[in-house]
Order: structure tokens, then C-alpha cells, then sequence
């Protein structure tokens, strides 16, 4: 881990302020129109809603306490955010195809699988090893609200490269170098990558 990534540490969404949640989903284009709620609604759902509802929705989670996403600061300044939850949280996931091709044969309603749907780090943060301590966090975080499974569906830019700023859902090598092993991959070049655990630690 880099001596920046060290220097960070991690909070779920729900017990940082609001301004820290402008600073990171508020300061990057796509962030600010979805206020991680994508991979939450399903396509008409997404198209009834807006940036302002998307936002209050994020916001009503945070007030309930339900686990939607982390922060990442240095010292007061907010860096980074993973979006995590557990996967029947996620409507969109069952009903993009693609998906479920790759994942095979699965009980989309178990809620110990959670899912690492998304990562935002405004472009002043990038390079710092923030991605790292993200992923880090979001699978102990997962864990300790009892997951046993955790995967995710980032993209593989040995296949085919994407600017950074579009590698939203996170890169193959950075899963991989975390422990997490491919289990399918889309027609794109998508995987998805898996860690299961047991009660001594990582399967």
C-alpha cells in the first residue's frame, strides 16, 4: 500500500456529512447525475427518477442507516467512494443479461452475496492508491455484516483500455490483486470476479 492509501481512512455514507458526499459523487459528472442509484433501478425505474430524486433517495438511505456506499477521507477531506451492498439490493443486476449469463446458475435473492457495484474518485485524487484502500475496506466491510460471498463486474483493460474516468465499476487487475478470482465474463470484455469466504477467511 502506498504511503498515501495508508494516510486514509474509511466510513460508511451514513455517518459522514452531506458535504462530504458533494465533495466525491458531487464533483464527478457522472456521479452527480446518478447518485449511485444505477445499479439500484431497474430501467424504468431509472427513467422515472432524476439527478434530485437519485440524490434524496441516496440521502433517505443514509438517514435510515442502510448500507449503500463507503467514504473515503484524508483527514477531513472526502477522496473516494465505493458503492457495496448486499446484491438483491441491486434490481439491475438479474436484468442485465449479460450478467446473469456470466454468473450462471445463482439465488439472486441471497442476501449474504453483496455486490462492489461502483467506484468514484474525483480526477485530483486519482493515482493515490485510493481504489485500493476502497476495495479494502468494502470487502471487510461486507464481511463483517455478513457476507460470504462478494463480487463484482469490473472491466478488463488488458482487452480493451478505457479512460479512467470510465472505469466506474473498477478494473480486473485491481480485483485480482485483491484476492478475487474470475468466475464469467460478458460478451464485452466484463468480468465478473468473485471471493467467498469460510470461518477461518478467504476460500
Amino acid at each position: 500500500m502506498s504511503e498515501s492509501a495508508a494516510g486514509l481512512t474509511v466510513t460508511p455514507a451514513e455517518l459522514v456529512p452531506d458535504a462530504a458526499i458533494d465533495a466525491v459523487l458531487g464533483a464527478v459528472t457522472e456521479a452527480s447525475r446518478c447518485w449511485c442509484r444505477w445499479w439500484m433501478l431497474a430501467n424504468a425505474d431509472h427513467a422515472a427518477t432524476d439527478p434530485q430524486s437519485r440524490r434524496a433517495a441516496l440521502d433517505g438511505d443514509r438517514a435510515t442507516g442502510l448500507s449503500t456506499g463507503l467514504i473515503a477521507l484524508r483527514g477531513e477531506d472526502a477522496v473516494g467512494w465505493v458503492g457495496v451492498a448486499p446484491r438483491p439490493r441491486y434490481a439491475r443486476l438479474p436484468r442485465t443479461k449479460a450478467i446473469p449469463a456470466a454468473v450462471g446458475d445463482t439465488d439472486w435473492a441471497d442476501e449474504g452475496v453483496w455486490s462492489i457495484v461502483c467506484f468514484t474518485i474525483p480526477r485530483q485524487h486519482r493515482g493515490q492508491g485510493v481504489a485500493h484502500r476502497l476495495l479494502d475496506a468494502a470487502v471487510a466491510h461486507a464481511r463483517a455484516n455478513g457476507a460470504h460471498t462478494i463480487e463484482a463486474y469490473p472491466h478488463d483493460t488488458d482487452v480493451a483500455a478505457k479512460p479512467a474516468g470510465s472505469l466506474n465499476t473498477g478494473t480486473l487487475r485491481l480485483f485480482t490483486a485483491h484476492g478475487f478470482a474470475e468466475v464469467g465474463r460478458t460478451a464485452e470484455p466484463v468480468a465478473q470476479v468473485r471471493v467467498a469466504f469460510d470461518r477461518n477467511g478467504v476460500v
